[in-house]
């Protein structure tokens, strides 16, 4: 259980913080990129995680955290103005309805990814 444990705590910390990745210098994307603040990681995670114990455990961590981030970017500070998502390499960024509907779809589809995982093994006994 020690190492399924430490994998979900890791992933609860990267999860949390991933989404920010495109504040690094070197990746050719804006902040608040829609390549890393929808659907696209969770998806690209759930295909990870059915295909091995370990990505699974690093999954259920990962997921929540990266939902709570993207729900936090949904409610700017002060309520005032709004998280708008870059369409990199497409010149500018979704108005504010679309792109609170935008994290609000990478939220919903984390969690539903997360329910289907969980569920899964409950279920099916898989892994």
């Amino acid at each position: 259980m020690l190492i399924p444990g430490f994998l979900a705590l890791v992933g609860t910390i990267i999860g949390g913080t991933f989404a920010d990745i495109d504040l690094a210098p070197p990746l050719p994307v804006r902040h608040r990129s829609a390549w890393t603040h929808g659907p696209l990681i969770p998806f690209v995670l759930a295909l990870l995680a059915t295909q091995h114990i370990y990505g699974w455990w690093f999954a259920v961590g990962f997921l929540p955290a990266f939902a709570y981030h993207l729900l936090a970017d949904m409610a700017p500070k002060k309520w005032q103005g709004g998280a708008k998502i870059s369409l990199f390499p497409l010149p500018g960024r979704l108005p504010a309805a679309l792109s609170f509907l935008y994290l609000a779809g990478g939220v919903g589809f984390s969690l539903y990814i997360l329910v289907g995982l969980v569920g899964a093994v409950a279920e099916f006994g898989i892994f």
